[in-house]
């Protein structure tokens, strides 16, 4: 199965930012395509839309710009550590079983506009970066800096042994609001699952429970919107934005 991208601003995006990443282009408007973007022109095939469409199993509007791109490469846990080992101030997101890729691209989207570059996930039970992601987060999750691990509790103690504090979103009788807080210069923030939010044992180890004020005419935000709105509440704090 093809890694497909699709979309105008997406495509000519991802071309200016990762050119080899790029495998292929299909497009009903080559030469619009070639004056704003330096792709060899090799990679570039005419294709009507009618046959773009026939590439996805769904209707998709692709605009007349498809392009093949090479597989995400993840980031070895290990590095992700030497990595943000070195900075003063950093923000990590965990995500606990994040299994909509809108939401997961929605996530990442946010994560590249308030400069925050690393990202853990589980390698099961969690969406992958996949095409919807990747046009979801508008192509920035290729400028991510992801980490898939097998246990989550393992890689929030090695985070805590090079400095991190843990800070969980949660809506239980512990948890403080998070415009409050005096949020530690290395912060780890623990997004959960869309409907059972973060697992117990996840909650076990984080440092501090927060919430989001609301009106609570429904349970709770949606996880891509609780993950921005923190993020933009603890890069502020830590001015990282």
């Amino acid at each position: 199965m093809k890694n497909l991208i699709y979309g105008r601003r997406v495509v000519e995006e991802f071309i200016q930012k990762h050119p080899t990443m790029v495998k292929q282009v299909w497009t009903s408007h080559y030469q619009e395509l070639v004056k704003r973007t330096s792709l060899n022109q090799t990679l570039i095939t005419v294709s009507t839309n009618q046959k773009m469409e026939k590439m996805f199993d769904q209707k998709v509007n692709h605009q007349g710009y498809v392009a093949e791109i090479k597989e995400f490469n993840y980031t070895p846990f290990n590095e992700l550590l030497a990595a943000i080992n070195t900075q003063e101030k950093a923000i990590v997101l965990v995500l606990d079983q994040i299994h909509d890729p809108y939401n997961f691209g929605a996530i990442i989207r946010s994560a590249a506009l308030l400069n925050v570059s690393y990202l853990i996930i589980l390698d099961h039970k969690q969406v992958l970066v996949n095409p919807t992601v990747v046009k979801t987060s508008a192509g920035t999750a290729y400028d991510m800096i992801i980490s898939k691990v097998n246990n989550l509790t393992n890689a929030l103690e090695k985070l805590k042994e090079v400095g991190f504090w843990i800070y969980a979103s949660n809506l239980n009788q512990e948890a403080l609001d998070a415009r409050k807080i005096d949020y530690a210069p290395k912060t780890v923030v623990i997004i959960g699952n869309e409907e059972k939010g973060i697992g117990e044992k996840l909650t076990h180890h984080a440092d501090v429970n927060v919430f989001l004020p609301s009106t609570q005419k429904i349970d709770s935000y949606n996880a891509s919107v609780a993950a921005s709105l923190l993020m933009f509440i603890i890069s502020d704090h830590i001015n990282l934005i």
